[in-house]
């Protein structure tokens, strides 16, 4: 990726290659050298506090090796507790806390899947006096914690495709005696992808896809009869995100846009397969997680995006407390809490912007101390970063569209070059303000960085997104365009220096904007850009995939009745018509991308 960043670099605006082997070497150099600090690894993956909130537990990389460390909540003394054997920065997936004592991680390895580890600590007040890590059990995966449940946990393994569920005591020196049979938690239990367990630990919730009629559907255990029967069935692209089930498994807390435009907070009653009410409801975007509580018994808040950036919005009297605590204590809006303890006394929590990667602190309430104990990526603190705004443009037919422009803090001209980076995607993605490398390395090095919401892109509700299906090339280019008109028009940028540049969708839609618009683009650059549309139907991944196969032509269009049009929209088959210096990259491992 930085390789491959600075050769873009040098297609830009202002980079001359040649110039600067013969006149300035030094330069290059220092580009490169810039852009390897900015894609340096970020400290921290994912923490998470004990129970009694004396200690976090860190996921991190430590070069290429994925690992888990122990901080000391009153000493801050840091102590590996595990470090995966592979040079694979993602071959911890996640862990969490069994106990006080005790963490139990999920690894996956290529060729032989998913095991779970069991790290057994010995602490003191202020330190870790002895680690003991071991293989709980093999080719299996985590479904529930039971943070209420000392050494207990509900596991899955999957056997001939289907997953069997188990209750097992880690105190237990015979792990493999507890997996028999007899014991399986979800026997009489239809073939479901996703479980939701209540507080007590008993399995309650089973989702799955109805190949026959596409249709996604929620079972749920009847009461009076024990057996399990759907209890919710709609259609594949509604969201109804189960989140949380009531202590008498008769009420659904669920995220969904079924019955309205945006997702909300709702209450679905089980027994009679209806909403009840809603709870939660932004009236301009999509709320995006609820906020569970340490015990896994209620839901504290819900999280959504609001002006670029992410904001939590608490339902309980002492979450609102102790959001106003930490925004007193911070001076900062854009905090919000990351991991609570049991009793919620103690908090992690995390601010962010867009010139900051992140930081974490540690938040106790009874004493309403609040200490930094980690930084994201503090090596770029040299650097002057840029703050991010939000752009609004009116598209060709008349849609809002949200973009945001990060301009260059130091430039010689009043109207730094741009260039657009369109996200990928194309559906249910989206940029928000918080700091992107891209847009501050490029911004860092003098140019301005536009990154726009098109149509498709997600948090916008589901009448935005659908606007976007089958619209390559065309109804999400005009979105695009439509914002470098805007910025163009505030005389924030140089109208005659402009160059675009994406990964994946945004890289298809580098070349089909080279391809149409050289009016307004001096050049462009694709990484593992889609350039053929209709190949995508033939590609190896597809064949015999039917849903998946579904599930593109909805999204690019039907290659039976349209192939033309998806001709006319491929990069592949209009290259003639690039007239403007364009860049690209593609390798072999995303096999999907042609």
């Amino acid at each position: 990726m930085k390789t491959i960043l600075f050769i873009i670099l040098a297609l830009l605006p202002g980079f001359a290659v040649a110039d600067l082997e013969k006149e300035n070497k030094s330069i290059q150099r220092k580009t490169l050298e810039i852009t390897k600090k900015f894609f340096k690894p970020n400290n921290i993956k994912k923490l998470k506090i004990s129970p009694d909130g004396k200690n976090i537990a860190i996921m991190s990389n430590s070069g290429t090796k994925a690992q888990i460390s122990l901080l000391n909540t009153k000493s801050f003394d840091e102590t590996l507790i595990l470090q995966h054997a592979n040079n694979d920065p993602l071959a911890i997936i996640d862990y969490n806390w069994v106990d006080n004592n005790s963490i139990v991680s999920e690894t996956f390895t290529k060729g032989k899947g998913w095991d779970l580890y069991l790290s057994e600590l010995t602490l003191s007040e202020s330190k870790v006096t002895s680690v003991k890590t071991d293989q709980l059990l093999e080719n299996t995966f985590l479904i529930d914690p039971l943070p209420q449940s000392e050494n207990k946990l509900i596991i899955g393994r999957n056997r001939s495709g289907k997953a069997s569920l188990y209750k097992i005591d880690t105190s237990q020196k015979n792990i493999y005696r507890q997996l028999r049979r007899e014991f399986r938690l979800n026997r009489h239990a239809p073939d479901t992808s996703y479980w939701l367990t209540n507080s007590k630990g008993q399995i309650s919730i089973g989702y799955s896809l109805n190949e026959a009629n596409s249709k996604n559907e929620i079972w749920a255990r009847n009461h009076k009869t024990r057996q399990w029967e759907v209890a919710w069935e709609g259609e594949e692209d509604v969201i109804f995100n189960p989140v949380l089930i009531s202590k008498d498994s008769k009420i659904l807390y669920v995220l969904s846009n079924e019955n309205d435009n945006l997702v909300s907070l709702y209450r679905y009653s089980i027994p009679e397969k209806k909403y009840i009410d809603k709870i939660y409801g932004h009236p301009n975007t999509d709320i995006n997680s609820a906020i569970i509580g340490p015990n896994r018994d209620e839901i504290l808040g819900v999280s959504f995006i609001e002006n670029g950036f992410i904001k939590h919005e608490y339902l309980m009297q002492v979450e609102k407390l102790l959001k106003g605590e930490l925004e007193l204590s911070l001076r900062e809006s854009r905090a919000y809490v990351v991991d609570l303890n049991q009793d919620k006394s103690v908090a992690i929590v995390q601010t962010s912007s867009s010139t900051d990667p992140g930081a974490f602190h540690l938040f106790k309430r009874h004493s309403n101390e609040l200490i930094k104990f980690s930084s994201q990526a503090p090596w770029l603190k040299e650097f002057n970063l840029s703050d991010t705004q939000v752009i609004k443009s009116k598209s060709s037919d008349g849609q809002i569209i949200e973009s945001y422009l990060t301009l260059p803090t130091s430039t010689n001209t009043a109207q730094p070059p741009l260039i657009v980076i369109p996200h990928g995607g194309p559906i249910s993605v989206r940029y928000t303000r918080h700091f992107n490398t891209h847009a501050q390395l490029l911004a860092t090095l003098g140019y301005a960085v536009l990154q726009p919401n098109y149509r498709g892109s997600s948090g916008y509700g589901k009448e935005f997104k659908h606007q976007g299906l089958r619209q390559w090339g065309r109804l999400i280019e005009d979105d695009i365009y439509s914002s470098i008109e805007e910025v163009i028009s505030q005389k924030l940028v140089d109208s005659s220096n402009i160059c675009i540049y994406g990964i994946s969708y945004g890289g298809y839609s580098a070349l089909i904007s080279a391809i149409n618009r050289p009016d307004i683009f001096k050049c462009a650059a694709s990484y593992a850009g889609v350039t053929d549309l209709p190949l995508l139907f033939s590609n190896n991944v597809l064949t015999g995939d039917e849903r998946l196969n579904n599930i593109i032509e909805r999204i690019v269009g039907d290659p039976h009745t349209d192939i033309e049009t998806l001709k006319e929209y491929s990069p592949v088959y209009q290259a003639h018509k690039i007239k403007i210096p364009i860049f690209i990259a593609q390798g072999g491992w995303i096999k999907l991308l042609t």
